[in-house]
């Protein structure tokens, strides 16, 4: 007949179990949850769920420039807030870092927020 209570003994014998096996015992289980709300939860621990991808900027960039300036420009890098745009020629860097700059800057942090976008690098080549 099988006992109803835990002795000390057979406490300490499933503790050094599960301790060798890296597992809990059933009773200390915790219920199952859904992969996805554990992986947003550490997301959020670490920060990383508010960072911006390269493809939301390249969408992003796609949608607020006129076609002339996309066919020539392509955004290659987000770092720290700042995202660096790389473009064919000179004279489309010129207009897009004299002229227009502000405005997209400005555009940039109505989609994505202020904390998100510091400003933007345009480089030739």
């Amino acid at each position: 007949m099988a006992r109803k209570f835990k002795t000390k003994h057979s406490i300490l014998r499933q503790q050094l179990i599960d301790e060798w096996r890296g597992l809990k015992s059933p009773d200390e289980t915790d219920s199952p949850k859904e992969i996805s709300d554990v992986v947003s939860a550490a997301l959020k621990g670490l920060g990383v769920s508010n960072l911006l991808s390269e493809d939301d900027v390249v969408r992003a960039w796609n949608q607020i420039m006129p076609a002339v300036i996309t066919e020539n420009t392509r955004p290659t890098g987000y770092r720290n807030g700042m995202i660096e745009v790389s473009v064919l020629q000179p004279s489309i860097h010129y207009t897009l870092d004299r002229q227009m700059k502000p405005e997209i800057v400005k555009k940039l942090q109505n989609l994505f927020g202020r904390e998100k976008i510091k400003g933007i690098i345009f480089r030739v080549g």
